[in-house]
């Protein structure tokens, strides 16, 4: 049976990598096709309207477009449950080198995904938290981490949150990593693959589960490390293998991103939800179990 997913190319994701090139999806009888999105409304608005069965994303995007908050409008009306976690990792703020601390981001323009989906919320968190107000800087739209990074290198933005490979090759540029004490990452529920009802009710969501768990696991073992860093290469594309044998390495690490059996934090729920009804000034009367499908794992 063939499957339509959208993800973001990371770390993260290289299991699906793995699960397709390793025949995984093939042996529960599943023909996947991923396609790599380039900003979450695509993906969003894609799996809502039925372009694509499954999205990994960040569960902030599925409580903003079935709460009606969506960055951009859809065909159908957006039903979606989250039925597996994902990577738990963080994404590094990364910003330009004449930014040396937060108050330096007065009256610049920061680079997100969507202005009011993804982490965005998180983001303005983490500004406030360092003494920043939302008068104080400019949010503009510019899709993934790859695109973020584009307009902090090209100087249309002068910070992003980007992710581990992104932040590296910011690193080389002279840029840095601004970190937040507290740090609102911190019981934060990140990415998680969702679908809508129709899927979970009818598609073969239990084999691509079966599949992703199993991939899970063969990345995390260490008598598979050439073929994980390998996959990296693959799946991220410009991927140095020098890099990938240090990805690969963290991957089998005492602190993988990947958790056994992909569960998703209640808490980490509960905190997406209470940054969205902070900043949007909305009771949205939702709770965790609202969003995830019976299938979910929820971690202690």
């Amino acid at each position: 049976m063939k499957i339509k997913l959208s993800i973001f190319s990371n770390y993260g994701t290289v299991p699906l990598q793995i699960a397709r090139t390793h025949g995984f999806f093939e042996e529960v009888g599943l023909d996947a096709e991923i396609e790599s999105t380039s900003s979450s409304i695509e993906q969003m608005t894609g799996v809502i309207d039925g372009r694509f069965d499954i999205a990994a994303t960040a569960i902030d995007n599925v409580i903003a477009y079935n709460s009606g908050q969506g960055a951009a409008p859809t065909n159908s009306v957006p039903r979606l449950k989250v039925f597996l976690g994902s990577a738990s990792y963080r994404l590094p703020f990364v910003v330009a080198p004449e930014i040396l601390t937060f108050k330096d981001l007065h009256g610049y323009t920061i680079a997100v995904d969507a202005l009011t989906t993804g982490f965005a919320f998180l983001l303005r968190e983490m500004l406030e938290i360092n003494g920043l107000g939302p008068d104080d800087y400019e949010f503009k739209s510019f899709g993934a981490p790859m695109e973020r990074w584009q307009a902090v290198e090209n100087g249309n933005a002068v910070g992003a949150l980007l992710n581990a490979h992104f932040e590296a090759i910011a690193h080389q540029k002279n840029c840095r990593t601004l970190k937040s004490k507290p740090d609102p990452w911190d019981n934060y529920e990140g990415n998680t693959f969702c679908a809508g009802t129709g899927f979970l009710n009818d598609g073969p969501v239990d084999p691509f589960i079966n599949a992703m768990l199993r991939a899970v696991a063969f990345t995390k073992d260490p008598d598979n490390f050439d073929v994980v860093a390998t996959a990296l290469v693959e799946h991220i594309g410009n991927l140095d293998s020098h890099t990938a044998v240090g990805v690969a390495k963290s991957l089998q690490g005492a602190q993988s991103i990947l958790t056994d059996n992909l569960p998703v934090s209640y808490r980490g729920i509960a905190e997406v939800l209470r940054l969205r009804e902070k900043y949007t000034d909305t009771c949205l009367g939702l709770t965790p179990e609202d969003l995830c499908d019976s299938r979910v794992t929820f971690a202690p």
